[in-house]
């Protein structure tokens, strides 16, 4: 939302702000869907590579 909605904004008072937040959520609630968290597979030696980075 941040990025889409408040980024640049500038208001007068709260009203303005919930207004704009409002009218956020109602356009985005036409085409919103769940966000899917995924996380990528780390292979072994990825991890040790990764360990070994931050040990030196």
């Amino acid at each position: 939302m941040s990025r889409k909605a408040l980024r640049g904004a500038s208001f007068k008072n709260t009203e303005k702000l919930r207004k704009a937040i409002e009218a956020f959520v109602k356009a985005y609630g036409k085409t919103a869907k769940p966000f899917v968290w995924r996380k990528r597979e780390v292979k072994g030696s990825q991890l040790r590579n990764t360990i070994d980075n931050l040990c030196n």
